[in-house]
């Protein structure tokens, strides 16, 4: 019988195996990264924040040119499919929303990439076979110009914002279906699709990009917006403007941000060194110093008030299953309404 020792001794003797077989195989996919040279990442992530992240990148890896492409969740998803279905694979990386993620991987576009880094990734914050992973996840509140509204008028609920002083003072960014999914799931889809007639009379200003979004609700172009990302507002905060923050609860997080490989990835290497540094603690540090919620376990969440909001639990595949829906619900409700 052997001894508790001996159990010990061949479990660490185990993981020292399989970190050896891990640095082994990342030793091979870099060495054949310097032969591809380059890489192409497309992104929905705002620049300002992906540009830190290529920056840390660049000093991992200076060997490979970084070319970068940025487009809105649904944009992208159309650019990928219109190059997949025409043979022309130009991309390496993909990293998009959790939502977007698995419509490509439905479509076939994505191969399944286990990088070690995954290790230390919140298993709520990826897939079981390894197609993507999760590198930090957004928290979307009820934000404020401090300067027009006072705490006590700030909306406690989402009917609030129905109220006749907030016509024409509410900004929405032009893809806020998963804010628009999250209400009909909290309220049923009869009183959730009202409450969302009801807002859209409220003559919402739709903008293009959540950084714009709260960078105009700072300068007083409306005094609301109800899908301010925590590290935005943070962010704004840091800098003086006038803004401020509160969490209706319960509060429906958004999917994780990912990152994927490409099926026919022209440059397969390269993409697994990105990959590899992104989802490692150095990279997900820049996340975390960014204000952004990190998807590894070893590290601290930025903002300590958000370990303090009640979530509530989204039936996320469910949402992706009827994405197309929503996205054209939302559109009919609230930027077709703008057009107007």
């Amino acid at each position: 019988m052997k001894s508790a020792q001996s159990h010990i001794f061949e479990y660490l003797l185990a993981i020292l195996i399989v970190f050896a077989a891990n640095a082994a195989l990342a030793q091979d996919w870099t060495a054949k990264a310097r032969e591809e040279k380059s890489l192409v990442v497309y992104h929905t992530t705002n620049v300002p924040d992906t540009q830190k992240i290529l920056d840390g990148f660049r000093k991992r890896a200076p060997y490979l040119t970084v070319e970068p492409f940025r487009a809105t969740g649904e944009k992208l998803i159309q650019k990928i499919a219109t190059e997949v279905k025409a043979g022309r694979n130009l991309a390496d990386v993909y990293i998009i929303s959790g939502l977007q993620a698995w419509q490509l991987k439905d479509a076939g576009y994505i191969a399944p990439y286990a990088s070690p880094e995954r290790e230390r990734t919140n298993p709520a914050l990826k897939d079981r076979d390894g197609y993507w992973s999760g590198i930090y996840w957004n928290l979307e509140v009820l934000g404020y110009n401090a300067k027009q509204v006072t705490p006590q008028d700030v909306p406690k609920r989402w009917e609030d914002l129905t109220r006749a002083r907030w016509k024409g003072q509410i900004g929405l960014e032009e893809e806020d279906v998963q804010w628009y999914a999250s209400i009909l799931q909290l309220m049923g889809e009869e009183k959730g699709k009202d409450l969302m007639r009801r807002i859209a009379q409220q003559n919402p200003q739709i903008r293009r990009g959540h950084t714009l979004l709260g960078q105009l609700m700072a300068a007083g172009e409306f005094a609301l917006a109800p899908t301010l990302r925590v590290h935005e507002a943070e962010s704004l905060k840091g800098k003086g403007a006038p803004v401020e923050w509160h969490a209706i609860e319960p509060l429906a997080p958004n999917p994780p941000v990912c990152v994927m490989l490409p099926k026919s990835a022209p440059r397969p290497n390269a993409a697994k060194v990105f990959i590899d540094y992104i989802l490692s603690r150095d990279g997900q540090d820049i996340f975390r110093q960014m204000g952004r919620n990190s998807s590894r376990v070893d590290l601290e969440q930025p903002i300590a008030r958000v370990t303090k909001i009640k979530l509530m639990e989204m039936d996320w595949e469910r949402v992706q299953k009827n994405y197309s829906r929503y996205a054209q619900e939302f559109r009919d409700t609230f930027v077709a309404v703008a057009a107007r």
